[in-house]
Parts: C-alpha cells; structure tokens; sequence
C-alpha cells in the first residue's frame, strides 16, 4: 500500500514555483510597456495584448491547479493517450485556412489555439513513458556496449526495440514541418539531449556539434562553385564537401590501420562507413531543405546570420534594430515604458511583444536587467535539472529532462534571435512573450513537473 501525503502544497519545490510567478509577472508587465496605449491603458483591459495575457495566465493557473490535485500515475497512465490527442490536433490544424502562409493556428473568434506548443507536452510524456516501460540502467549499460565509438549507430538499438518508438519523434516533427513551421521543429530536437541523459548513444552530442558543422559549411558554400585544384574541373559547393568527406574517411581508415589492433578494426571500420554514409545523407538533407522546403523569408533569415547577406535596413531589418534597441538601454535601462526604440508607438522593434519581447526589457532595464533575467531563467533550468536528479522513478526523471531541454532551447534561440547570433525563426521567451498557447503550454509542462516532483517520497510500504 502506497503513502500518501495529507498536503500537496506541503511537497511542492517553491523555489521553481516563485520563479514561475516571477516571470510570469515581470512578462506580463513588460508586455504592458511594450504594447501601451494612452487609449487602452488599463492593465486589465481584454483588448490589449497585456489584458488577453492575464486571462491566459488564469487559465494556466486553473489547470495547473487541476494537475496538482492529479494523482502521478494518472498521468503516466495516460500520456500516450495525451501524446494521441496533440498528434490528431497537428494533424487537423493543417486542414485549417493558412495564416501568414502556414496552417498552424485554430481560430476561434478572436482567439487563436496552436497546437505544436501542446504537442510538446504529449511528446515529453510518451517519451518518458516509452523509457520507463523499457530503460532502466541495465537497458542504458547495453546500450552504451553495443553503441561503441558509433556517432547516429547509437540511437539504433534505442530505436530497434520498438520500432514505434521513432515515431514518438519523427512523427510530430513531420506534422511540424507540414505547417510549415522550422522553429517548432527545431526545438523538437532538444529530446535528443533528452537520450543522451538516458545513456542511449554515448557520443549523440559529439554527433549533434559535427552536424552543426557540416550544416553551416553546407549552407555557406552548397549554392557556389569552385575550381578543382590543378584542374579546370568545376564543382559544386556539395560536391566539394562530399569530396573532403571521402578524403577525410580514407584518412581515418589509415589511421584505423595503422594505430588499432586488427581484432578491434573491424567494428571502428562499421563505426566510420555509418558516419560517412550519415554525414553524405545529413548535407544532402540540408541542401534539399534549405533550397526546397524553406520558404523565401526564412533562407534570408539564415543568409543574414551566417553573414551571406547584409542588408541592415531591409532583409536585415528585424535583426539590426533589436540589436539597436538593446543596446540603447545602456547599463541601467531607460525606465519602465520609456523604451525609444521597443515599443508600440515607434515600432523601430518588430513583434515587440512576442518573438523580440527581449528587446523591450532590455531596453527598458538595461544590461543590469538583461543579467537578472538571465540569471532567472539560469536558476529555473538549474532546478529542474536537480529535480531531475533526485528522482527515484524514470518517468519523473526523463520527464524533468524534456522540460528542462525545451525550455532551455526557447530561451536560448529566443535570446539569440534578439542579439543576432541565431535566426529569426519566431520562437517565444518562456512565460515572457505574449501567447495563449506558449504560456499554458509551458505552464503545463511545469506543473506536471511539480506534481510529480511532489510524489518522490512517497513509498512503496
């Protein structure tokens, strides 16, 4: 028979629970400042960005209140359930009217439901779920055996176990990029840290850095062309970099040969022809992306980072004046609503209030404000990772990961966005950017966190 506590409130980590309130408060307030309107200035007012920001705050609070009040294993029972419902959702926003070009909202009078914000939930709960029925660290320590020095071969066996696995990933990435939507996609890849936690694929972050590479010289130089050297032969930019794979495949065969005793090449053999066979698929993938499946704005997006293009009052507009606005504030910041640059009667700033909601508070409390934000969100990714750790139950644990890697991609990308050093791939700063839907759904994954957090010391008797 199981414990049970006499008060949830009791158990809960007020430490992550302040800092939820203090983001949440602090985005509220900022999206004031950045929206004001003499005409609309009550705080309260259904009109404004900040009015309608306050109700979506209420209705996460009332859910999360309804999770608290969940039993854990209700919610583990019912994650693949979870993971269907957003799965069908994907699947019925792309039958929707497209919006700025993508299927990517419901429309419900003046309200607007997306659905991949919620997929991530179900994603976080099937995948913790799928690891809990088979991982273990007896799993993990066969894994590791059998991934060796593979790079992508370690992910394999994960996989081969249950082939409907892969879909627990692949599936709502696809349904994403149908919309399409690259941001999204983008931080679905962050469950891959998830993996790597969990001791699947030993060398999977080793691998996401090479690919990182491989992706930016492809993009750099895939639409050029060169001579080959000492020949009058023409080349693609592809071309070239598959050459210096093989090259550097070849190199490594030597090595192998020359350093490694015969009774180990042949699995370091298996180990490089994978990773060159990955490596020629993954810069044909970007290539094909980049040229097909990216619309026109979003390549732009990408050239002006990588420094393909400069253009600081048009292409690069976006860009250029959230780093204006940024570094106006100084080192104390201009004050609450005096922002010149990021706010709603300027407009210097675009999307003020969501994808550059940074630039606002940067602005407004400067480089001082700029660290404490950033501080907050460093103690928040923090805790959770603790919670992670302290966790007797694998679901728990894996769970905590899948939160702590998505919001550690949003505040990343979305910070990176504002100071130039990532693409403009709209994506919201957790809990500060204006949206319904990004803030329960980020609501949601941190209450599901702190209720299960709650139950870690309840035993079995």
């Amino acid at each position: 028979m199981r414990g049970k506590q006499s008060n949830i409130f009791a158990s809960l980590d007020w430490g992550v629970l302040t800092v939820y309130f203090l983001l949440v408060f602090l985005g509220i307030s900022n999206i004031y400042a950045a929206v004001y309107d003499p005409d609309h200035a009550g705080l309260f007012d259904l009109e404004t960005e900040h009015g309608k920001q306050i109700m979506w705050f209420g209705v996460s609070l009332f859910l999360g209140l309804i999770i608290l009040f969940l039993e854990g294993n209700f919610i583990r029972k019912y994650a693949y359930w979870i993971y269907g419902g957003t799965i069908f959702l994907l699947i019925a926003v792309l039958f929707t009217s497209p919006i700025n070009g993508a299927r990517s909202w419901f429309g419900f009078g003046g309200v607007g439901i997306q659905p991949s914000e919620f997929a991530k939930v179900g994603v976080a709960l099937a995948l913790a779920r799928f690891i809990d029925q088979n991982g273990g660290q007896k799993e993990r320590n066969r894994v590791r055996k059998n991934a060796g020095l593979a790079t992508l071969w370690g992910v394999i066996p994960f996989i081969s176990k249950n082939k409907s696995t892969a879909f627990i990933l692949a599936l709502p990435c696809v349904l994403v990029l149908l919309q399409p939507d690259a941001g999204t996609f983008i931080v679905f890849t962050s469950f891959l840290l998830v993996l790597y936690r969990e001791g699947y694929a030993g060398n999977i972050l080793l691998f996401l850095v090479i690919g990182v590479i491989i992706a930016i010289i492809t993009l750099l130089v895939a639409d050029n062309s060169f001579l080959l050297p000492f020949t009058k032969i023409k080349l693609t930019g592809k071309t070239g970099i598959i050459i210096t794979l093989v090259v550097l495949t070849g190199v490594f065969a030597l090595l192998i040969n020359s350093f490694v005793m015969k009774r180990n090449r042949k699995s370091l053999y298996h180990s490089l022809f994978g990773s060159f066979i990955v490596a020629v698929l993954f810069v044909n993938f970007v290539e094909l992306g980049y040229s097909n499946v990216l619309q026109t704005h979003q390549k732009e997006r990408i050239d002006l980072v990588l420094g393909k293009i400069e253009d600081p009052n048009g292409k690069g507009y976006n860009i250029n004046r959230a780093k204006a606005a940024i570094g106006s504030g100084g080192f104390a910041g201009k004050g609450f609503k005096s922002a010149a640059l990021a706010n709603a009667s300027q407009r210097h700033v675009p999307m003020q209030s969501t994808d550059f909601i940074f630039c606002t508070w940067s602005e407004e409390r400067g480089f001082l404000g700029s660290a404490f934000l950033i501080i907050l969100y460093t103690f928040l990714l923090v805790k959770i990772v603790i919670i992670g750790e302290r966790q007797r139950s694998i679901f728990t644990r894996v769970y905590a990961y899948c939160v702590g890697s998505i919001f550690f991609y949003h505040f990343m990308i979305n910070v990176g966005m504002a100071i130039g050093l990532a693409p403009v791939i709209g994506i919201p700063l957790p809990f500060f950017s204006y949206g319904g839907s990004s803030i329960m759904a980020f609501s949601l994954l941190l209450f599901i966190l702190l209720k299960l957090d709650s139950e870690r010391k309840i035993v079995l008797q």
